[in-house]
């Protein structure tokens, strides 16, 4: 996992060494809780619960008034265990042990975003973003670990409303939702594909 954290503390860097210090007033932060949820049957077979540990900010620089593009990075981390049982090992025995599988993804994405009014207490929007996503997986059979990482190709669309609530109409509340697909095709997991709904607020760099 180490080379993922160090990919996103460069990412976060060439991100706000990107931004003209003359055009910051145009730059919108938004910081947002994230929880994802799978989807798709083998997805669920290996994690089937919703992840409530997540996290999503972003930079978007507005081109005009409605179009925007920046770019975003994601957190959510999977964890599921399941009760005794057999399993297969790799010479064939069979082993009794609790099962624990973690899965950690960080989805780091261009981004662009279309509003469709500025005026108004709700400003409605959708998104697009592609990138990569950084995939630390994880399977314990009781003490022992079996461990892997990815870097693999992801797209993300989503749809939300920004609600204004300072008087210059800068500063508010983001509320959104969105679908993020992931081809993978590894450890009998076709592709990584999760909704997601995020809540958090977004505000000017000056």
């Amino acid at each position: 996992m180490k080379y993922c954290y160090q990919s996103l503390i460069l990412f976060g860097i060439g991100l706000l060494s990107g931004v003209d210090a003359n055009a910051q007033k145009e730059v919108q932060l938004s910081v947002n809780y994230n929880v994802a949820m799978p989807m798709g049957a083998d997805f669920k077979e290996y994690v089937s619960k919703t992840s409530f540990r997540g996290l999503q900010a972003s930079l978007l620089y507005a081109i005009n008034e409605k179009i925007a593009v920046g770019a975003q990075f994601s957190y959510n981390d999977f964890y599921q265990k399941y009760d005794r049982a057999l399993y297969k090992t790799a010479d064939g025995s069979d082993i009794s042990t609790v099962l624990s599988n973690t899965l950690q993804t960080i989805p780091l994405l261009a981004k662009g975003t279309y509003t469709f009014s500025n005026t108004g207490l709700f400003r409605p929007y959708v998104g697009l973003g592609a990138g990569v996503n950084l995939i630390n997986y994880d399977q314990y059979f009781g003490e022992f670990k079996y461990s892997q990482q990815f870097a693999k190709p992801t797209f993300s669309a989503d749809a939300g409303v920004l609600v204004p609530v300072s008087k210059d109409q800068r500063y508010g509340v983001r509320l959104s939702t969105a679908y993020n697909f992931t081809p993978f095709n590894k450890e009998g997991i076709a592709h990584l594909s999760t909704w997601n709904v995020q809540a958090g607020f977004f505000l000017p760099l000056r």
